[in-house]
């Protein structure tokens, strides 16, 4: 890692770090009116491929930002990757999974204990929805007139470990941990990773907002958080952010975009490197078995999937509709990077993993000429 600047001694915006392809399909102002006053990309020749997707999916923004430094090297719609915040949905289980691991006492937590998902989470009791809860919420009812809340698959995953849990996306199994104490979860996801908080990113004139929890959530909406749900709001710069640390390892950075701007440090990273490991190493499985399961680099590809995570999440006024995202780091001429898509009407499953894989394949098939060889050979000596 870089020497690095703690972010208390600078003067900074907001934005986070990474590299992050953004996926969105919502209104906004046309990108290249917007990006004037953003540096030139070395990746704008995938702004093609961009229009190609809207033309058929509806407005898309994708920020692309390197791993190790937080400096973003590809945007497109900053205005809308930057400054919009959006329900993430199922990237959060990601999160969720670490304060598992990290409290694990205090909700008698192991990797390999299961939890037997058979589609369904019913909340009752204390977790019972409220009248907001019914309005807001996609809370269908069985034959018997009870609400519960859906899985990722309609029969259940069966027997689940955090593995399968993660990389198969079990909201059961994240709603019933969540469930052991969910005041505590909900604090955790504020406190250790900053979910109410911006990016810290100086990525001026861009100004990203900040990250929504609600003050006083119900005890139903506290669990449903732990899947990315029940009103929390984050920006895809956040998201990139986030995901950049856990899988560098590193401390959390703030994303820029100037090559004259320093690395800074917003804060170390709260979690053990054995648990980051883990995690890690099960997002790994995502592309291959998981809900990525079928995303395929092309033989020509000079570019490595490092590992995913894919999430919908509900759109706000619209119970029914969801926006999809995908966050994916891989490796490139040396590099580490991350990949954040997020899509206004879809899933990360369907609609964003169609654009992804698009822009993977076209990154891996670009030639590197002598100077970024040489480059390469030097990092690697």
């Amino acid at each position: 890692m870089p020497n690095l600047v703690n972010y208390t001694e600078r003067k900074i915006g907001r934005f986070g770090m990474a590299l992050w392809i953004v996926l969105v399909i919502c209104p906004g102002k046309d990108f290249f009116a917007s990006a004037q006053s953003a540096p030139r990309t070395p990746f704008h020749f995938l702004n093609e491929d961009v229009r190609d997707f809207e033309s058929s999916n509806g407005t898309t923004a994708v920020l692309i930002a390197e791993m190790e430094t937080g400096k973003l090297i590809y945007f497109y719609r900053p205005e809308i990757a930057i400054e919009r915040k959006f329900p993430p949905g199922s990237l959060v289980k990601t999160f969720s999974a670490l304060v598992f691991l990290k409290y694990k006492e205090r909700f008698s937590f192991l990797p390999q204990k299961t939890i037997s998902c058979n589609g369904r989470f019913y909340p009752t009791g204390v977790f019972a929805p409220n009248k907001f809860d019914l309005k807001t919420l996609n809370l269908p009812k069985d034959d018997s007139g009870k609400e519960y809340i859906r899985c990722s698959i309609a029969n259940g995953h069966g027997e689940v470990d955090l593995e399968k849990g993660l990389v198969q996306s079990c909201n059961v199994y994240f709603l019933a941990n969540a469930a052991k104490d969910p005041d505590f979860l909900y604090s955790k996801l504020q406190e250790d990773w900053g979910l109410s908080e911006s990016a810290k990113a100086r990525l001026e004139p861009y100004i990203e907002p900040i990250g929504k929890l609600e003050s006083s959530p119900s005890p139903l909406r506290k669990i449903l958080t732990s899947i990315g749900e029940g009103g929390i709001a984050v920006s895809p710069l956040k998201v990139s952010q986030l995901y950049s640390a856990i899988w560098s390892k590193g401390p959390i950075l703030s994303p820029f975009w100037r090559t004259e701007q320093s690395i800074v440090k917003i804060m170390d990273n709260r979690f053990a490197p054995k648990d980051l490991r883990l995690i890690g190493t099960l997002l790994s499985n995502v592309p291959e078995s998981g809900t990525l399961k079928g995303l395929k680099m092309d033989g020509k590809s000079d570019l490595e999937i490092i590992g995913a995570k894919t999430g919908s999440g509900t759109k706000y006024g619209h119970k029914f509709e969801t926006h999809g995202w995908i966050t994916l780091a891989f490796k490139w001429k040396g590099k580490a990077y991350i990949l954040t898509a997020f899509v206004e009407k879809g899933s990360g499953g369907k609609q964003a993993k169609i654009l992804v894989q698009n822009l993977l394949n076209k990154i891996g098939r670009k030639e590197i000429s002598p100077t970024e060889r040489n480059e390469i050979f030097r990092r690697k000596i």
